[in-house]
């Protein structure tokens, strides 16, 4: 009687067990989803901010494109477009307005005309042959820019002064050398260099490819997962007229900077060897000066801090500076070291049929950091020799520095540079600032330890 009374009082709690498991379910599922925590706690849109959105579409000629929210709430891009330059002018309004966390990075679906098609088309028409019959070279594009002609928005960096460093290096390894510095480096003459590199490059030949300036806030790529892309800064980039940092200038901003796609088209082109170092602002302050109920929203959405991934419009101030490095193809291991969700691995385009070479990515940091050194004019001692004095930032003078250690060796010179670098940050920037931060360079693919790969041959 005991044991029928005691299986009488349960039963009414294993029911209520019953009836919550599918909730407790629900909720162990949802917290796979990117972004899972963050949306239970912030990613309720309000209604206002999305109609502004879709008056922000309209207003800039996007009368196809319409937004809806994910399984995770956050604001999500359907519709038709024309090309994927209007999927990224979408894409930055809608961050613009409720910031990069609440914007899914899910690619919508309907584009008439996707640009890896574009260029893989014409890399199969391409008249690779006669290319490839010519003299093996060695080739170097390197972009440095210290001050903008927006300066008021981009500001001053060190840009320049890495670049010398680096195009010093290329033309003593015999690097037939293309340098664009300053004014030089406007968006139409780095599109063109590209575009030229692109004609002539040979399977047979080595490139070297260097890029210092400041980044765009990133967009979704149509790569999908979290993979995103992001824009490099030219001279002539912004708009000097502008009175404020709203959604007009960042798409501004977008169209007059050069795509990180470009880049990398030229990066997976069939080489004998390319590496490719990118340094650029992504620092992520540029959105806390959106006005009004965007801005109040974001700062609500990010526990009251402002967004981490985007321009750092603020940069190079004080005894330390961030120029931050991001390059959109990181890879999935990041992800994963990190604690976060794994990368989805892109979708192989038509260029995959061609043998792609052998290619280094190295970035000065890991996704979402900057990228540090000293103020403009400052200067810090050599690793390598304390009696002499680097002007630029950690981890690109370092690099060299190591290079010229270890005769032009990738693997112990990248390795050195980057617990350098690491440690430089955590002991003597960190501490001066109003957060911890931190700097781990990347390269991608990784290479085995002793590796007698050169960046140079």
């Amino acid at each position: 009687m005991k044991f029928l009374n005691l299986k009488m009082g349960t039963h009414p709690f294993r029911r209520i067990l019953l009836l919550l498991l599918p909730f407790f379910l629900y909720g162990c599922a949802a917290n796979q989803l990117a972004g899972f925590q963050n949306a239970y706690q912030g990613y309720s849109v309000p209604e206002t901010l999305v109609s502004k959105i879709r008056v922000e579409l309209k207003k800039n000629g996007l009368n196809n494109a319409q937004v809806t929210r994910d399984n995770v709430g956050r604001i999500k891009l359907i519709g038709s477009y024309r090309n994927e330059d209007e999927v990224d002018m979408a894409f930055v309004i809608v961050q613009s307005i409720i910031g990069l966390k609440s914007t899914s990075p899910l690619y919508p679906e309907n584009i008439l005309e996707k640009r890896w098609e574009i260029n893989a088309k014409r890399l199969l028409e391409a008249n690779q042959n006669e290319i490839d019959a010519a003299p093996p070279s060695k080739r170097a594009l390197i972009i440095g820019i210290n001050n903008f002609l927006d300066n008021k928005r981009l500001t001053a960096i060190m840009g320049e002064d890495d670049a010398k460093v680096v195009e010093l290096a290329a033309k003593r390894e015999g690097y037939k050398t293309t340098t664009l510095l300053g004014e030089q480096a406007t968006k139409n003459n780095i599109e063109n260099a590209l575009e030229k590199l692109k004609r002539e490059l040979g399977r047979n030949d080595v490139l070297l490819i260097y890029i210092s300036s400041h980044g765009t806030p990133p967009v979704p790529s149509y790569q999908g997962g979290d993979t995103r892309k992001m824009s490099i800064a030219a001279y002539d980039s912004g708009d000097v007229n502008a009175k404020k940092t709203d959604t007009s200038y960042q798409i501004k901003l977008m169209q007059t900077s050069v795509a990180d796609t470009k880049v990398q088209e030229l990066a997976q082109m069939p080489t004998k060897m390319t590496r490719v170092i990118i340094d650029t602002c992504y620092s992520g302050e540029i959105l806390k000066d959106i006005p009004d109920d965007s801005a109040r929203y974001i700062l609500q959405t990010n526990g009251g801090v402002p967004e981490q991934a985007g321009i750092s419009i603020a940069a190079w101030s004080g005894n330390y500076a961030a120029k931050g490095i991001v390059f959109s193809n990181d890879s999935a291991a990041l992800q994963k070291e990190k604690g976060g969700q794994q990368i989805t691995a892109p979708q192989k385009s038509p260029q995959s049929q061609f043998d792609m070479g052998r290619f280094t990515i190295i970035t000065a940091t890991s996704d979402g950091e900057k990228s540090w050194g000293p103020s403009q004019g400052g200067s810090f001692a050599s690793p390598t020799n304390p009696n002499k004095r680097l002007q630029g930032s950690f981890f690109t003078q370092s690099l060299f520095e190591f290079l010229n250690k270890y005769e032009g060796h990738l693997e112990p010179a990248f390795k050195a540079a980057r617990n350098f670098t690491s440690n430089k940050v955590s002991n003597d920037v960190s501490p001066q600032q109003p957060r911890p931060v931190q700097q781990t360079p990347r390269l991608n693919p990784p290479l085995p330890p002793g590796d007698a790969s050169s960046l140079y041959k």
